[in-house]
């Protein structure tokens, strides 16, 4: 490990380039943003926004699953504000928290269906 690795450069999943709808509810922030993640792994994501969340917020992620589907909620906390793809994008890192295996498993499904 070099030593400006951050706990966030060793993730416990690899993340994938995928534009995902979602919603990002902070209440202790008095946020709402509907949005879409710019990666997303089965723990963690970076989501597109110009309006960052300090570190350490929680916050409560919505996936839209489709029409059919009620949205998959998960609980995360922020691990990083800043930029993605050398820069190109602003938004913030999500680090999901107390995970079921069902909601791994969902996760996963819907990872899967969006990237083919």
């Amino acid at each position: 490990m070099s030593e400006h690795s951050s706990p966030f450069d060793r993730r416990a999943r690899p993340r994938i380039s995928v534009a995902i709808e979602l919603k990002l509810h902070a209440p202790d922030h008095h946020y709402m943003l509907m949005s879409r993640t710019i990666d997303l792994s089965t723990s963690g994501a970076f989501v597109r926004t110009n309006r960052p969340l300090p570190v350490g917020a929680i916050v409560t992620v919505a996936f839209n699953r489709g029409t059919d589907r009620n949205p998959l909620m998960l609980e995360a906390e922020v691990v990083r504000s800043g930029t993605a793809d050398g820069g190109r994008q602003r938004g913030i890192a999500v680090q999901f928290r107390d995970l079921t295996e069902m909601d791994e498993s969902l996760l996963a499904d819907l990872i899967e269906r969006t990237t083919g």
